[in-house]
């Protein structure tokens, strides 16, 4: 296989699998039954409704950037 091909078999599969998978995520999908409609809604606000765990304690240690110099001065 010339290498040129491998060089743009990327280029020409990447937006094919982006096709794909938007096709894909976006197709119609079956009824659901209202109850399973409303158990999903539930557990949805339940999720949202759970406190947030609190951040670390410890907080990252940055150090400044260094100091750029044009040259001697």
């Amino acid at each position: 296989m010339p290498d040129w091909l491998l060089w743009l078999l990327p280029v020409l599969l990447a937006p094919l699998a982006a096709i794909a998978w938007t096709a894909f995520a976006s197709r119609t999908r079956g009824p659901v039954e209202a109850i399973e409609s409303v158990q999903a809604y539930e557990r949805f606000r339940q999720a949202l409704a759970s406190p947030v765990p609190a951040p670390r304690s410890r907080a990252r240690r940055r150090r400044p950037a260094p100091v750029r110099t044009l040259g001697p001065r």
